[in-house]
C-alpha cells in the first residue's frame, strides 16, 4: 500500500456545478411561461365553475324554496353592495342569505353583472338573459363566458368583453 497515493474526491468540480445551474436556468426559463399560463388557465376554470355552480344553486334555490332568490355582488358577504362580483358575491332570499363567496382573486367579471349588480331567479328559477364574462390578465382571447337564457338556465357561453 502506498501511503503518500491520495484519494481522488468524488464532488463535482465549481465548473461542472456553474454549467449544471447555467442550464438549469436556461431550462427553466423556457418553463416558466408555460407553467405561468397553466396556472392562470386552473385559477380562471375554478373561479368559472364555482359561478356557474352559484348561478344553478341560486336557481334551485329559488324553486325549491318557492320564492325569488337574488345572487349579487357583495365585499361584506351580508348586502349586495358592490356591482363587481370579483370582491366576492351572495346568495339569498327574501329572508336571509343563503350562501357567501370568496372573492375571485386576479380575474374580473364583466356583462350582466355590471348593468345591475344582481340576478334575481323567480319562484319557477326563471331569470332575465344574461352574459357573464370571466376575464383575466390575458384578455378577451383568454375569456371564458356565462350565458343565462329566459328560463334561468347557466350554461357555457361566447365571451363577448373584457374591461
Amino acid at each position: 500500500m502506498d501511503v503518500h497515493k491520495k484519494n481522488k474526491s468524488q464532488g463535482f468540480t465549481l465548473v461542472e456545478l456553474m454549467v449544471t445551474i447555467a442550464i438549469l436556468a436556461i431550462l427553466s426559463s423556457i418553463a416558466y411561461p408555460s407553467f405561468e399560463n397553466s396556472l392562470l388557465n386552473s385559477r380562471q376554470t375554478s373561479q368559472f365553475n364555482t359561478l356557474l355552480a352559484a348561478l344553478q344553486h341560486a336557481r334551485s334555490e329559488a324553486s325549491s324554496r318557492n320564492t325569488q332568490v337574488t345572487i349579487c355582488g357583495s365585499s361584506d358577504q351580508l348586502t349586495c353592495n358592490d356591482p363587481d362580483w370579483s370582491d366576492g358575491f351572495i346568495i339569498f332570499d327574501n329572508v336571509r342569505v343563503l350562501q357567501v363567496f370568496e372573492d375571485l382573486s386576479g380575474n374580473t367579471i364583466n356583462g350582466g353583472i355590471i348593468n345591475r349588480g344582481f340576478i334575481q331567479f323567480d319562484n319557477q328559477g326563471m331569470a332575465n338573459n344574461k352574459v357573464f364574462t370571466i376575464c383575466d390578465s390575458r384578455g378577451l382571447a383568454n375569456a371564458r363566458a356565462i350565458d343565462i337564457n329566459g328560463s334561468g338556465q347557466a350554461r357555457t357561453g361566447t365571451a363577448v368583453a373584457c374591461p
